[in-house]
Formats: structure tokens, C-alpha cells, sequence
């Protein structure tokens, strides 16, 4: 969240050069002309000129822009994008992610996305790992993972995005709340919600089973798939 990440008091140029500073011991002069670089990499308009503006003279887009320029700031190998769309109109966020993949191959790093837009993950994840509770459920090749979700929360989630398009059909909701990570349930953590909890779900944790060409799903139903 740029919003809440850049200093208000200080001009994004020298937000973004003391990254340059501190980590790559660069004087202020050098700082700065690095950081309208980084500026120019991102796509913001008139880098010279917005260097020495302030967060609050940006728009959504063009702070998402500055965050980026300081993740890049050291020629990471690999980039986190933590809900880098979130609050961004439609199109801006089609913008910020076209840059993140272009970045991605003109500085040959990796990209690790984190999202709850199943939009955005099949339109550019290779890999998924689908996370509940703060463990993983189940991961593998994007297209397997959404043309044959395993586990009944990434089901779930599937379905949920499939209604949200304008289909017709009932409503498909994942019903009850996500559990208090200090206060997590035995067992299975998604039991309480899941339409196919067994006995044994409510009191034991499932392993991840191996389904095979990088698939994995941390499921007692798919055990038996597994042999």
C-alpha cells in the first residue's frame, strides 16, 4: 500500500535514494540521478520533474510506480509484489502488472506474487501455491490448478471468482470466517468450513500429498489418489 508505506513529509526522490544510499553507498548527487532512472524504468511521466514531488501530488498509479522503483533499487534477483493492484482502478492495474512482467524479463529476476485476485494469478503465475491460514493447501502449474482445483478451498475459491463474472447460476459462497491464526483449530484449519470435512479432519492435520507433475494438496480425500 504506496498510501501508507511513503513518508508524506518527504519528496519521493529521496525516499527513493536513500535505498541507494545506505545499501549501495551511493553519494546524493549519484543517488539522485539513479533514482530518476529507476523512474524512467517504471514508465512515470516527466521523471525530473515528479522526483521532487511529494506522495500526495501523485496519483494511485504513479505511487505504485515509486514503490516499485524503490524494490528495484538494488537489481534484486528476486521481486515480492504483496497485493500490488489493491485500490487501483481496473486499468491501472493492468498497467502496474504489465510493467511488473515486463521488468521481470528485461532484468531477468523473479517475480513472487502475492494476490487474492484469481484474475490477475491466471493471466500471469507459471506456479501457484494456494494458502489457507497460513499454511499451503496446495500449489502447482497454474493451468492444472484452475482447470482441476484438489483441494475443496481452492474449489471454493474457483468458484466463487467463476460467479463473480457474470454467469448465471446460484450464488457460490465459502461459508464461515477464517480462523484467528493464535487460535487455529485442530486438525485441519479449513474443517470448519469445508463442505467435506470428515471426523478425522476436525483432529488431525493432512499432510501435503505428492498428486504428481508438481502437483501437491493437503487433503485426507486425496489420499487414496495418491497411491
Amino acid at each position: 500500500d504506496p498510501a501508507a508505506y511513503l513518508n508524506p513529509t518527504q519528496r519521493i526522490g529521496r525516499q527513493i535514494g536513500e535505498t541507494l544510499e545506505l545499501h549501495l553507498g551511493l553519494d546524493r548527487d549519484s543517488a539522485r540521478a539513479r533514482a530518476i532512472e529507476l523512474l524512467r524504468l517504471t514508465g512515470l511521466p516527466a521523471a525530473e520533474q515528479r522526483i521532487d514531488d511529494y506522495p500526495h501530488h501523485l496519483s494511485g498509479g504513479m505511487r505504485q510506480r515509486v514503490m516499485i522503483a524503490i524494490a528495484l533499487a538494488c537489481n534484486p534477483q528476486l521481486l515480492i509484489a504483496d497485493e500490488p493492484t489493491t485500490a487501483l482502478d481496473v486499468t491501472v492495474q493492468a498497467q502496474v502488472m504489465e510493467l511488473l512482467l515486463s521488468l521481470k524479463e528485461k532484468r531477468g529476476m523473479a517475480l513472487l506474487l502475492i494476490t487474492h485476485d484469481l484474475g490477475i494469478v491466471a493471466e500471469t503465475a507459471q506456479h501457484v501455491i494456494v494458502m489457507y491460514a497460513g499454511r499451503k493447501v496446495e500449489q502447482g502449474p497454474v493451468g492444472e490448478i484452475f482447470g482441476n482445483p484438489r483441494h475443496p478451498y481452492t474449489q471454493g475459491l474457483i468458484g466463487v471468482a467463476q460467479r463473480r463474472d457474470g454467469s448465471e447460476g446460484d450464488l457460490v459462497e465459502i461459508r464461515g470466517s477464517v480462523p484467528a491464526l493464535a487460535a487455529l483449530p485442530p486438525g485441519c484449519s479449513f474443517a470448519p468450513r469445508c463442505p467435506h470435512a470428515m471426523a478425522r479432519c476436525r483432529v488431525e492435520r493432512p499432510a501435503l500429498v505428492a498428486l504428481g507433475a508438481g502437483r501437491e494438496a493437503a487433503c485426507f480425500l486425496l489420499e487414496a489418489a495418491a497411491l
